[in-house]
């Protein structure tokens, strides 16, 4: 029996960060080929969290359903109490389609 308390809206913690080295930079070099985007400071603490798992259960920024819900009841469009939405804003999204796979830029990381 464990004396821990469960995370919000899941069993266990969901981190996205990949343990595995091999498969990290596999990752990222597949990365290098992707159109990428520069993400505001926000947006990558955001990641920095997901990839922790402090966003358990999201498995990724919210979707627009989502978002939405959140900003009108504090409640995800699964019924789940979420009170502030977790995005990826960008200043532009000209050239990136639906679904598009990009490389999203730390803004405090050179190259």
């Amino acid at each position: 029996m464990t004396t821990l308390i469960e995370p919000h809206g899941a069993a266990e913690l969901k981190p996205l960060f990949v343990q595995d080295e091999l498969e990290r930079a596999r990752l990222k070099k597949a990365a290098e080929s992707l159109q990428s985007v520069v993400i505001s400071s926000a947006t990558a603490g955001n990641a920095v969290m997901l990839g922790g798992g402090y966003f358990t259960p999201l498995s990724g920024f919210m979707g627009k359903s989502d978002a939405m819900a959140v900003a009108r009841s504090m409640y995800m469009a699964n019924g789940l109490f979420w009170p502030i939405p977790i995005l990826n804003l960008i200043h532009s999204a000209d050239g990136i389609k639906p679904g598009q796979r990009i490389a999203l830029r730390d803004p405090n990381e050179e190259g």
